[in-house]
C-alpha cells in the first residue's frame, strides 16, 4: 500500500493510546515529544506508564466513547478483538488510527525516525518491514553531519527576510537554494556560526543589489 507522507501537528490535542505495556510507554514518549495531551486506556500500566507525567490514565477497558474528542489514535495491545475495535470505531470516526505491528487495522504508519533539532528524516517500509527501516534508520545516523541542525536553524532565520525582500519568486527560491549549499555548509564547519550567517546575508545583499 502507499501512504501519503505527512507530518501532523499534535500539540495541545488529545491523543489516544489503547494499551499498558512497553510498546505503549514508547507511543507515548514519542507523542510527548511531540506537545500532544495523552490519554491511555487499559486495565493495567506497566512501569514506566505508571510513572509517566502529564499522561491521563484511565484504568479499565477501552470503550467507544474514549477516541471521543482525538486527533490521533494508536493502538498497543496484545488483544486482536480490541485492536479491531479500536480501529474500526477510530477510521469510522475519520480519525487517523495506528494498531502496532497490524498494517491492515491502519490508516497510518509510524516511520523510524532520525531527529537532530529541527531536522526530522523519516523511513518507511510502508508497514512491510519495521526491521529493515530501523537498520536503515542507523545506517543513515551515522552519515548525517552535526552541522546540518545549526544549517538548517540559520536558514530558517534568513527566510523570513529573503521572503520579504524586492526579489521575486524565482530570485527567492535561487537564492535559498544558495544559502543551502555545501558552500555555506562549508563556512559553517569551518568558520563557525557568525561567519556562515554573514555570509548569508553577503548573499541576500548581492542578490538585491
Amino acid at each position: 500500500m502507499k501512504y501519503f507522507p505527512i507530518n501532523i501537528d499534535i500539540k495541545d490535542k488529545k491523543a489516544l493510546v489503547v494499551g499498558g505495556g512497553q510498546i505503549a510507554a514508547r507511543k507515548v514518549e514519542r507523542l510527548k515529544q511531540c506537545g500532544a495531551c495523552i490519554t491511555v486506556v487499559s486495565p493495567d500500566f506497566c512501569r514506566d506508564l505508571s510513572r509517566a507525567k502529564g499522561v491521563k490514565r484511565i484504568k479499565r477497558r477501552y470503550r467507544k466513547s474514549d477516541i471521543t474528542g482525538a486527533c490521533i489514535v494508536i493502538s498497543a495491545t496484545d488483544s486482536e478483538p480490541v485492536n479491531r475495535r479500536v480501529y474500526e470505531h477510530a477510521s469510522a470516526a475519520g480519525i487517523p488510527v495506528n494498531v502496532v505491528d497490524q498494517p491492515h487495522l491502519c490508516t497510518f504508519t509510524v516511520p523510524a525516525v532520525i531527529e537532530r533539532g529541527d531536522l526530522l528524516i523519516t523511513i518507511s517500509t510502508g508497514g512491510g518491514s519495521p526491521a529493515l527501516s530501523s537498520k536503515i534508520r542507523k545506517q543513515l545516523e551515522k552519515q548525517i553531519d552535526p552541522s546540518f541542525p545549526k544549517h538548517l536553524k540559520l536558514l530558517s532565520e534568513m527566510r523570513p527576510t529573503v521572503r520579504a525582500s524586492s526579489l521575486d519568486e524565482k530570485q527567492r527560491g535561487a537564492l535559498l537554494k544558495r544559502m543551502a549549499s555545501d558552500k555555506v555548509a562549508s563556512t559553517l564547519k569551518s568558520h563557525g556560526v557568525r561567519a556562515a550567517r554573514q555570509l548569508m546575508k553577503a548573499m541576500l545583499l548581492d542578490a538585491t543589489k
